[in-house]
């Protein structure tokens, strides 16, 4: 498995544009994008069973360098092949332009592999 793989389709210009954007110009959206992205490359190495164990809880709070942020974590979507989509966003109480989040996708497949979007 290699989590720092990325996707055969990248999402569009436009919103890669828009993150860049805010992580150069707001520090408290580059350091949330730096902990959702630390945080989702962990999660894309579990094994893929961990992902579909009935009533488990995958969102968690941590606290990031003396900041107490909240991980949501969804898998949104599992293909026919059993492919798994998996969104990871942060929430904190920290202010971001707009307030938008920074959020972290990987496809999750079932020998274990994932891709991700970064």
């Amino acid at each position: 498995m290699t989590a720092d793989e990325t996707f055969p389709d990248q999402p569009g210009s436009r919103v890669r544009f828009v993150d860049r954007w805010l992580t150069r110009w707001s520090r408290n959206y580059a350091f949330l994008r730096r902990a959702v992205g630390e945080v989702g490359r962990e999660l894309a190495r579990r094994p893929y069973d961990a992902f579909l164990q009935p009533g488990e809880e995958l969102s968690f709070s941590q606290f990031v360098d003396g900041v107490q942020v909240e991980f949501g974590v969804e898998v949104y979507r599992i293909d026919r092949d059993g492919s798994m989509w998996v969104r990871v966003d942060a929430r904190s109480h920290l202010g971001t332009p707009l307030q938008l989040r920074p959020a972290f996708v990987f496809r999750k497949l079932p020998d274990g592999r994932a891709y991700t979007s970064t």
